[in-house]
């Protein structure tokens, strides 16, 4: 019976110890993580020798419910619910010996980034190529960034994933997102400035092919950012730990591409012009912070039979976020589009249709480590304040990512829409 106990109580000490331990080496780890922060959101390279590994994982429950629009018919798609994993990243990084030229390469295995690419590959667990570049350090300001890699315009979605605030991003960032491209940017920062400029093949032209038909002809993206107080690193994520310095951020970009002069053929479209550009700001606090952001995308067509069509879309993203205790996290957040309904459009709105969509979101991160993104519990409830049926219309594939959802397949339509969502995070 002594030893019995005597074991117990060392196990139970050893037990301990280890936690501590394990406490102590994750607080390591969550300032080597924000060091880090910078490197990928703003696609400097790292210039330790060696190869880096990292993965990151959400683990997601959705909750979704919805009520008819007059005249539809969603019989049991009125509820949806299940588990996904939106995400499963690993992400590979090294630098060639001897010069200042980096690698990345990230590769996704979750279904947020596959919806709509072929039949079958929705959240089939097969890998993603996501980003494929090199980054040379040409000084300690100039970075030459070349291959795939996320395109700067959008600051919501230039922010990495686990630093997102909350269980995913905003659906007005989803809508506007330019997302991932092959090409080259020329990156630039200073204490108090930073801008990026990328030529590249266009928006959302990730594992492309040269002469695939989505490639614009020509793609130009400059960003710029100015910090007026605190430093780079408080605006790599959306939280302000408690004690933390105060900071401002202002930025904007301008995105604009061209297509159908060139190999392969728009037919009935003889050539396309996008243009897109965003305003945001952000500031930190000492445990809380705000931010908010402007988008607005025209696109052109010009027909072979002659006149054009075009339509403009815009959307408003507000969110504020505070601690509650030194591990606890409340957010709030507030998302607008607001959609051209000109029956001259591209993709007119049904006579029925609302022209805007807007949603409520509050919620609530937990950080399993203080100040670090390695384990993190969020949950947060959505409300719809608008119905789908434009969103629908436009062929907007939120359910990708966000859960919330229209009334899919044939019955398109839904208003009075609830989502609750939980989800834990983990990175390593």
């Amino acid at each position: 019976m002594m030893k019995t106990i005597t074991t117990i109580a060392l196990v139970t000490m050893s037990g301990s110890a280890l936690a501590q331990s394990g406490l102590d080496i994750d607080r390591a780890y969550a300032a080597e993580l924000r060091a880090d922060a910078n490197t990928r959101s703003s696609l400097l390279g790292s210039n330790a020798a060696g190869l880096d590994m990292e993965i990151f994982t959400q683990f997601r429950y959705t909750y979704d419910t919805r009520s008819e629009v007059n005249g539809t018919t969603l019989g049991d798609a009125e509820d949806t619910i299940g588990f996904s994993l939106p995400r499963t990243q690993i992400r590979m990084s090294g630098a060639v010996e001897g010069t200042d030229i980096t690698g990345h390469v990230n590769f996704d295995f979750g279904g947020a980034f596959d919806f709509g690419q072929s039949a079958g590959t929705v959240g089939d667990g097969g890998a993603t190529l996501r980003e494929a570049y090199a980054a040379w350090g040409i000084d300690d300001n100039w970075t030459l960034i070349f291959g795939q890699m996320n395109n700067p315009l959008n600051f919501e979605s230039s922010v990495a994933a686990e630093h997102s605030q909350g269980v995913e991003r905003s659906l007005a960032s989803s809508f506007m997102d330019v997302g991932f491209a092959q090409g080259v940017a020329l990156n630039y920062t200073d204490d108090e400035w930073k801008f990026t400029v990328a030529f590249a093949d266009g928006a959302n032209t990730q594992n492309t092919f040269y002469n695939a038909a989505g490639e614009a002809d020509v793609s130009l993206t400059g960003r710029i950012d100015w910090l007026v107080s605190g430093n780079w690193d408080q605006f790599n994520d959306f939280a302000s730990w408690q004690g933390s310095n105060t900071g401002f951020r202002v930025g904007g970009g301008v995105h604009w591409q061209s297509g159908g002069d060139t190999n392969p053929s728009l037919a009935p479209i003889d050539t396309v012009t996008v243009t897109q550009w965003t305003v945001d700001g952000q500031y930190e606090g000492d445990g809380w912070g705000v931010f908010a952001s402007y988008s607005s995308r025209n696109v052109d067509n010009d027909l072979i039979a002659g006149g054009s069509v075009d339509q403009t879309d815009d959307t408003l993203v507000i969110q504020g976020n505070m601690f509650i205790s030194e591990q606890a996290e409340l957010y709030v957040r507030y998302d607008y589009i607001q959609l051209e309904d000109d029956m001259a459009a591209i993709t007119p709105l049904p006579a029925t249709a609302d022209d805007t969509y807007s949603q409520f979101t509050i919620g609530m991160n937990y950080y399993l480590v203080p100040e670090s993104y390695a384990a993190r519990f969020s949950v947060d409830l959505t409300f719809g304040l608008d119905d789908t049926t434009g969103l629908d219309a436009r062929g907007f594939a939120d359910a990708a990512t966000t859960g919330f959802i229209g009334g899919g397949g044939a019955a398109t339509g839904a208003e009075d829409n609830f989502m609750i969502r939980g989800q834990f995070s983990l990175l390593f």
